[in-house]
């Protein structure tokens, strides 16, 4: 595998993640780039993404129903007990564990994000919640559940693909973040008629440039904390 590559793909991760090799994952001998629970949260984000962009194509535009938003809250809320439990009362955790409750918070934020997204960016977005019909969700929980099972498979297999695709989701993630904060803007905001139009280019531009600048400083600033402990 290339160096620089290798190199690369653990900046990203640098920038967003202690990388504890206890609590991450190993693609033969190289390390992933982020943690087990980073890795769950970001890849959650990222295919939570893909799934909403195939299920809803008709730019529905209001959050999920309220029963719905509350099992999203219950999901964040497992990476949150995960985290604090073992952190301050010893709780005896593992990697595959982290990585599936990071998953599920991360599946949360992007399925709250989905409606903005398309509301500011579409000129005509459908006054509809996702998942108005229980059937929807039920077969986005059993896509998820294939997804995660998929995951934990190809980690014990060692699969080298996650490698990339870890570091792929940090960056769709901020990007996607960023894109929406970008379309809250009027200039940007409420003018596409599809999806791939011209109006995502610029946005879609800043958002990178965004992302380019944010994982740097975010590197500086881990790089200074290690300093600072080192000390």
């Amino acid at each position: 595998m290339n160096n620089a590559l290798i190199k690369f793909l653990d900046l990203v991760g640098a920038s967003v993640c202690h990388q504890l090799p206890e609590r991450s994952f190993f693609a033969g001998y190289l390390k992933m780039p982020v943690c087990a629970r980073c890795e769950g949260i970001y890849l959650g984000f990222f295919i939570t993404a893909i799934i909403l962009f195939i299920m809803f194509r008709k730019k529905e535009s209001d959050l999920a129903p309220a029963y719905i938003l509350a099992i999203m809250i219950i999901f964040v809320l497992s990476t949150v007990a995960d985290g604090l439990l073992s952190y301050f009362f010893g709780f005896t955790t593992n990697n595959i564990l982290r990585l599936t409750t990071g998953y599920l918070a991360g599946s949360a934020a992007m399925t709250v994000i989905y409606p903005v997204f398309n509301y500011q960016y579409y000129s005509q977005p459908a006054a509809v919640k996702i998942f108005s019909r229980p059937w929807q969700f039920i077969i986005f929980i059993i896509i998820s559940g294939f997804f995660i099972i998929a995951g934990v498979f190809n980690i014990i297999v060692i699969n080298i693909f996650l490698l990339y695709f870890s570091a792929l989701s940090v960056i769709f993630t901020f990007y996607f973040i960023n894109l929406v904060i970008l379309l809250l803007i009027p200039v940007f905001s409420q003018k596409a008629k599809k999806l791939f139009s011209k109006y995502i280019l610029l946005p879609s531009i800043a958002a990178l440039l965004l992302v380019a600048l944010e994982l740097y400083i975010s590197y500086r600033l881990h790089l200074y904390m290690a300093l600072l402990t080192a000390k």
